[in-house]
């Protein structure tokens, strides 16, 4: 209403956040007058979607949507679209742009990303892309061989950022023949979970393999977690020997490994400080000590509990954290704080959590988080939770040292069975 009521000739950067698609659907069509007005001068331009909806229609909504979005702006030169559900993802077919430079998107898979770098996008200097899936398919080796003999690589050469939290086991197949392609990048940033290697990712090889390849590169951040790597014993590398390379080219880095189980290591290398808005962590072993980005922790551990001092650093290194989910069967070894007159001091607090995610955990992760006498959750809005769980830790939704961190809960999920609660359990969350 403010657009179509003003004149704006200035008006080159349209930014909309926390919309659901079909309001975007509304806004970005030929019969659009915002669009008739501005399609020729919004240069800038980024949409974060925040959609629940599934389904065919969806997808076929969302596919046309972005489709117009490549047609209509014709002098668009930077384009980031947001999609924060799984199920959505950007066509890797529908973007055809002559002006694009800057481009960050979400695509399904890693064959998706290399279609991306053809002639469709002539003038694509930044690249950072999302990938849900990295896995070995007959097309994506086409892609491969078919991307590497033209070379289009070398049309990335400002920056270039690939990012997935799915575990893959093509790192060393796909992505490590892509970056070597990339000699001209001056910034690059690399998140990924990798599996089943014979070795670490570790400094000597980013840097020997990736890093001397790139002789204008300016900036390198990465978060890379290798595990299941099978290890000999007595050749056991220590955080130390991970870092070692990087630190030599003054890279400020991290690192932690891990062999917790029989000759099966992992390691979880990260550049200083932590840049990015997620992590994933998959040992209790990970240390960061403090990052102002990140709004999304994934912790899990197979071995040893996450004990109450780890869930306090957690809450000290993330200081504006708003979404966290907890994977640990194994039971906590040292006593919580089970009465309220113990000392305030030891009370964790997240200031800032919206969602909790505590479905694969054991018990007393939930005694940890919703009683208040261990943890205070002023902003708790969303839980997933086993509904067993909830009703022991409840009490049967009469424990009183839960209210307090479940009066503010809209929504709780408890998978896919659907449950009819009682009475008491309205009562107990007023607000869903």
């Amino acid at each position: 209403r403010v657009l179509r009521i003003g004149n704006y000739p200035k008006l080159h950067k349209f930014i909309l956040v926390n919309i659901q698609l079909k309001a975007v659907s509304h806004i970005f069509n030929e019969k659009s007058s915002i669009i008739d007005i501005f399609k020729h001068q919004i240069s800038h331009l980024t949409i974060i979607i925040n959609d629940g909806n599934t389904g065919e229609h969806i997808r076929i909504l969302s596919t046309n949507v972005f489709a117009a979005i490549f047609i209509m702006f014709t002098n668009l030169t930077y384009l980031h679209i947001g999609l924060q559900d799984i199920c959505r993802y950007l066509p890797s077919t529908t973007c055809y742009s002559s002006s694009i430079a800057h481009l960050n998107v979400r695509v399904r898979d890693f064959g998706d990303c290399l279609s991306l770098l053809d002639e469709r996008l002539s003038q694509l200097l930044t690249f950072i892309v999302e990938v849900d899936y990295i896995y070995n398919t007959s097309m994506i080796i086409n892609y491969t061989v078919q991307y590497f003999k033209s070379q289009k690589f070398y049309l990335i050469k400002k920056g270039f950022s690939l990012i997935s939290f799915r575990q893959t086991i093509e790192y060393d197949n796909q992505i490590v023949p892509c970056l070597r392609q990339m000699s001209q990048l001056e910034k690059y940033a690399l998140s990924l979970i990798v599996r089943c290697r014979t070795s670490f990712i570790d400094g000597t090889h980013l840097v020997n393999d990736i890093l001397s390849k790139m002789s204008y590169l300016h900036t390198f951040i990465f978060n890379i977690i290798t595990y299941n790597v099978r290890m000999d014993e007595e050749l056991l590398p220590t955080p130390d020997d991970v870092k070692r390379a990087l630190i030599q080219r003054e890279y400020n880095v991290n690192c932690y490994t891990d062999y917790s189980t029989f000759n099966n290591g992992q390691c979880h290398i990260y550049s200083l400080p932590f840049a990015m808005d997620r992590m994933y962590t998959h040992s209790s072993k990970f240390h960061v000590d403090l990052s102002l980005t990140v709004r999304y922790l994934y912790v899990q551990d197979f071995v040893r509990p996450f004990e109450h001092d780890f869930c306090w650093r957690i809450s000290r290194d993330f200081p504006l954290l708003n979404n966290l989910t907890i994977f640990n069967i194994a039971k906590q070894t040292k006593n919580l704080i089970h009465q309220q007159d113990e000392q305030a001091s030891s009370i964790i607090e997240f200031s800032h959590l919206m969602t909790l995610c505590l479905y694969g955990c054991y018990i007393n992760y939930v005694t940890q988080f919703l009683l208040d006498f261990n943890t205070h959750l002023p902003c708790l809005n969303t839980l997933y939770i086993k509904y067993e769980d909830l009703v022991i830790v409840t009490d049967n939704f009469t424990n009183n040292a839960a209210r307090s961190n479940c009066s503010r809960l809209q929504h709780i999920i408890f998978g896919s069975m659907s449950m009819v609660c009682p009475e008491e359990f309205h009562h107990y969350f007023p607000l869903l």
